[in-house]
């Protein structure tokens, strides 16, 4: 059934209201939930807005696992020492960040700094993830697990991960490989599969896909 209409520009600008299921946000929180399991005295946040899809996981993923999430308001997600200030204070331990706002925060630690010691994972998705964040939280923050994610709103988010460790670091970093119950197609412009290295279009199946656009059946 219909969980959920959220809005995306997409590549169009024009806003789509993409109808996303309870099957395909379950999945997701499922897959997490399994893959990385929430110990009893976690704290997690929640300061994404509710019109863009992460905040569907920041709200419901630790509260259906019976979990406190601290919600922290626009204005000091904007401020990075307040940011991360309330973090620390708050002992969270779980974050999501757009790789941008990453870097800010980054930029405000080194690596003798014992904030945000009690960070135990950090997802990033939403723009492309640098090999100098990588290196950055490594010595910032080497308690830390970094996972990289990728998907969009018209996939329940995220359909693939890559957990960042010192030694698999590439000279780019990958989007991963895909999350349970989800497949993707690497092909060209005639849905051909094409070998590594040669440029691509990703096809996304499983039950994270949306049902389509609000209004629009096409």
């Amino acid at each position: 059934d219909l969980a959920y209409v959220i809005y995306t520009s997409g590549s169009t600008g024009k806003p789509k209201g993409v109808l996303g299921t309870h099957l395909g946000i379950l999945n997701r929180f499922i897959w997490m939930w399994l893959a990385y399991p929430f110990a009893p005295d976690e704290f997690c946040c929640q300061k994404t807005s509710i019109s863009f899809v992460d905040s569907i996981w920041e709200t419901l993923g630790p509260l259906l696992k019976g979990l406190k999430i601290i919600i922290i308001s626009e204005s000091i997600a904007k401020d990075a020492s307040l940011f991360i200030k309330t973090l620390n204070e708050n002992k969270i331990t779980r974050v999501v960040l757009v790789p941008s706002l990453l870097k800010v925060i980054l930029d405000q630690l080194n690596s003798s700094s014992t904030i945000l010691s009690h960070l135990k994972i950090c997802v990033v998705s939403g723009e492309e993830l640098s090999l100098i964040h990588l290196r950055k939280v490594e010595s910032v923050l080497p308690n830390t697990l970094l996972l990289n994610l990728y998907g969009s709103s018209e996939v329940a988010a995220d359909v693939t991960c890559w957990p960042y460790k010192a030694s698999n670091s590439n000279e780019k970093v990958p989007i991963g490989r895909p999350i349970s119950n989800t497949k993707l197609y690497v092909v060209d412009g005639n849905l051909n599969p094409v070998p590594v290295g040669v440029p691509v279009e990703l096809y996304i199946g499983g039950v994270g896909l949306a049902r389509g656009y609000l209004g629009r059946p096409e």
